[in-house]
């Protein structure tokens, strides 16, 4: 793609794993973009489905290597060759005009990284059932958190020299990666702003999705501890708390959707904390 004089790159990087339910929609989203000067690098953890084949339909730079998406994210970055850098899943679609809004925020603000409002969606009972709680989770943290506290969210747009200044993402989280780098950013007195386009996130399509999902999760949980140093679980618990008292109250003529937060909410801390028990093992 050309590139003008006037206008900074952007970099859009996009970790995949058998991702080919939800990438040929990523991806004509970040195609359909107002702003147009950008690259796309997929870094792909040898996918055995029909991700590779999608990617190659769209030109896009293709890199096949074993990771996790932390580690993706940085093959990614040394790859890349943008000002700007923006870390997308592949079950993520884009606004039309996220990057455009990023882009004028970070250049008229003086701000090295952006945040971008994320809407959760589903296909299928589960992964509606898991949008709902997501969605209601994400109010709760708003009336109750701190802007950056660690369950609200974080920057997903950056200025590329920041990132590889702090030493880019650390490679053995598989949860909270975004957050500990932002955590180093700040450190670093970055400024931040938001943009007001949205970002529309596809939940996991079966409960085993799910399951998988979080068992992972949980065995970065203690890498996760040992370096931040944050307490997270007492957060966690309250606006989980919290969340379903709102979805009890919003749904009572819906009973299905309580119930089917209620069992999501057991599996996905059944398994988060199984997950927790074989990182801990894992070092015996």
């Amino acid at each position: 793609m050309e590139m003008s004089s006037e206008k900074p790159k952007v970099s859009i990087i996009i970790p995949t794993y058998n991702s080919e339910g939800t990438l040929s929609e990523c991806l004509k989203a970040v195609f359909n973009q107002s702003y147009p000067f950008y690259e796309v690098i997929i870094v792909d953890n040898f996918s055995n489905d029909g991700t590779v084949r999608i990617a190659e339909e769209f030109q896009v730079k293709i890199l096949r290597q074993k990771c996790n998406p932390a580690l993706a994210r940085n093959i990614g970055i040394v790859n890349s060759t943008g000002k700007y850098m923006l870390f997308l899943d592949s079950d993520q679609i884009l606004s039309t005009l996220v990057i455009s809004e990023c882009i004028e925020k970070c250049e008229s603000e003086g701000a090295g990284m952006a945040r971008i409002p994320e809407i959760f969606t589903g296909k299928g009972f589960w992964s509606s059932c898991s949008a709902v709680w997501k969605n209601y989770y994400i109010d709760i943290e708003k009336l109750n958190t701190i802007v950056d506290d660690i369950t609200l969210g974080e920057p997903r747009f950056f200025l590329r020299e920041h990132v590889t200044r702090v030493g880019m993402l650390d490679a053995r989280l598989f949860w909270g990666e975004d957050y500990e780098l932002y955590t180093r950013l700040k450190k670093m007195n970055i400024r931040e702003s938001s943009c007001k386009s949205k970002l529309y996130h596809y939940e996991p399509a079966s409960v085993k999705d799910i399951i998988v999902k979080n068992l992972h999760y949980g065995k970065s949980v203690r890498a996760f501890l040992q370096k931040t140093r944050e307490l997270v679980f007492p957060l966690l618990f309250r606006n989980a708390l919290l969340t379903f008292m709102k979805v009890f109250r919003d749904f009572k003529k819906t009973p299905s959707i309580i119930v089917g937060c209620a069992i999501l909410l057991c599996v996905k801390t059944c398994s988060m904390t199984m997950g927790l028990i074989t990182g801990f093992l894992e070092i015996f």
